[in-house]
């Protein structure tokens, strides 16, 4: 299965770039006819040089002038294919990585939950770089290697048939041999490249919890974890590279032997009287090139097996389900925000049900209070309404339509969300105000701003909304980077306010603040607050406690 794809997707990469890969093969082939004709011209002029006594003539310069010719020409052909071969690797790097990037976004938010960043981030970097790299340069090698060994086996035949014979049934044995010593080294790259992914994904990890490490004074154990985990990486590659670095010198080696055999038999051919000199010159330097492929075969091999288990990881990565593909579902027209829930459940994968039955209608512009205990599923049901996660049950209709037949940019334009764990983009307070909106008026940026509370910090900074908010926001407080998120959300211009713990950076006073302050804002829109703080009530029309993933009306 694995292997039937990998062929229909290198054939696929093949046609969009069929032209750079065509124009390399043929440089290559070029280049491998200059190298297949210096043998025959060494053989050719080497008679005429060894009857010549009478020192160099201009006859003998004219040779070598075209000798030095050649092998200009073969440095220019070296040359050009060498560097369109690395611009086509640049060139798919970018392009597969693009592909890989549109992939990971179409993903559903389940993937990221249950999965590693560090094996997507691997993904983008290692496994692509290998693959590419396999597709322009070692599969682009393989033909005029593999025509060097056929054109200097037919052109060894045609001077001698016994002697190229006798390579002919060499090469085999080297392919054996190449085979027993080389057999570990798939499963060894397949773990190089999972430990690889395990390594990235820790370093991030750790970086992002670099507070938490600093506050519990865990730099030396997470250290020393990360060097446990470079070690296992440094044994995978050393195994790897003792295997890469014993396959070339082997099967040098083994040719070498051969071109040994080609020079004795030369010899003796030539006591014989069977060869002549000029023939015995180009049967060794045709030896001599045959061996550079050879090499080169050897380590085509071990690249094999590492891209094997690159596309293995790839291929399985292309092949998760992604998020409904909404071409056929209506572009949902939301005008209001009526939103209602009928018998929703949902569970997750291998889990209890979180969710059982849930009903509730919240007309256009009011408000809803969920709260109840940590864990028990009220962002989930956000999450739902976003259509982050698909319910297992039940229906859940804006404005009468049912989400599940509406794209889900339509859903999502409508609905503006307020995470508790809010995030920023590193770049300007005003870059991610505007980050769901195409060139806004910097007027309703700051209206937005305004209704939301932001305007009045962002102001007492030294370069306002041209302030850098750092990785993550890790530049602002948590208090400012809700607000900054409640700004972003108002500047879409929704229907419906998601508002996933709003109050939960905030001090008591603080707390009535908000109330008193955003109690007119959400006039203006269908909102629903999260909350385990059953005091945000004097907000709410309607208040809801979720137990047991039910839900309770308290009013």
């Amino acid at each position: 299965m694995l292997n039937s794809l990998r062929v229909e997707y290198g054939l696929k990469v093949f046609k969009e770039h069929q032209l750079a890969f065509i124009f390399v093969v043929f440089l290559m082939l070029c280049e491998t006819a200059v190298s297949l004709s210096v043998p025959f011209f060494a053989g050719k002029y080497s008679a005429y040089f060894i009857a010549e006594n009478h020192g160099i003539s201009n006859n003998h310069t004219l040779i070598l002038l075209l000798w030095f010719a050649l092998f200009g020409v073969h440095a220019l052909l070296r040359f050009l294919s060498t560097y369109n071969v690395s611009l086509i690797g640049a060139r798919l790097m970018a392009e597969l990585s693009s592909r890989l990037y549109d992939h990971i976004q179409v993903l559903p938010m389940q993937y990221f939950k249950e999965n590693k960043r560090g094996d997507v981030l691997s993904m983008l970097s290692n496994d692509l770089a290998v693959i590419s790299f396999f597709a322009s340069s070692v599969l682009t090698n393989l033909v005029p290697n593999v025509l060097v060994l056929v054109g200097a086996s037919i052109l060894m035949f045609n001077i001698e048939p016994s002697i190229a014979i006798l390579i002919c049934i060499f090469v085999p044995l080297i392919f054996i041999v190449l085979k027993i010593v080389s057999r570990g080294m798939q499963p060894i790259s397949r773990a190089l490249v999972q430990t690889q992914a395990d390594s990235l994904a820790l370093a991030s990890e750790n970086i992002g919890a670099i507070s938490l490490i600093k506050a519990f004074n865990k730099e030396s154990s997470e250290s020393i974890r990360f060097k446990r985990k470079t070690s296992e990486l440094l044994e995978l590659r050393s195994q790897q590279l003792k295997l890469q670095a014993l396959l070339s010198p082997l099967v040098q080696f083994l040719a070498s032997t051969g071109i040994l055999v080609v020079v004795v038999a030369s010899f003796i051919r030539f006591q014989n009287g069977s060869i002549s000199i000029p023939d015995m010159v180009s049967l060794m330097l045709y030896g001599l090139v045959f061996t550079r492929p050879l090499g080169s075969l050897a380590s085509l091999y071990g690249q094999t097996q590492q891209v094997i288990g690159a596309s293995e990881r790839l291929l399985k990565f292309y092949h998760l389900e992604s998020e409904p593909n909404h071409s056929h579902k209506i572009d949902a027209k939301i005008q209001s925000g009526d939103v209602r829930f009928e018998n929703v459940s949902f569970s997750y994968r291998n889990r209890a049900e979180v969710l059982k039955e849930v009903n509730f209608h919240l007309p256009d512009k009011q408000t809803l209070l969920l709260y109840g205990e940590n864990g028990g599923g009220k962002t989930t049901l956000l999450h739902l309404l976003m259509r982050f996660n698909e319910p297992t049950s039940g229906r859940i209709l804006l404005d009468g339509i049912d989400i599940a037949q509406a794209s889900n940019s339509s859903v999502r334009s409508a609905i503006g969300l307020v995470s508790q764990d809010v995030l920023l983009c590193n770049g300007t307070i005003a870059d991610n105000i505007t980050y769901g909106v195409v060139n806004p008026s910097s007027e309703k940026m700051r209206e937005a701003c305004k209704a939301s509370g932001a305007d009045r910090f962002i102001q007492h900074l030294p370069h306002g909304y041209n302030t850098q908010v750092g990785e993550g926001g890790v530049l602002l407080s948590g208090g400012q980077k809700q607000r900054i998120s409640l700004a972003r959300a108002l500047l879409l211009e929704p229907k419906i306010l998601l508002l996933d713990e709003p109050t939960s950076m905030l001090d008591d006073f603080s707390r009535q603040s908000f109330k008193e302050e955003f109690s007119g804002l959400f006039s203006r829109y269908s909102v629903i607050l999260i909350s385990h703080d059953p005091t945000l009530s004097d907000v709410a029309d309607k208040v809801y406690k979720l137990e047991l993933g039910r839900l309770i009306a308290e009013n």
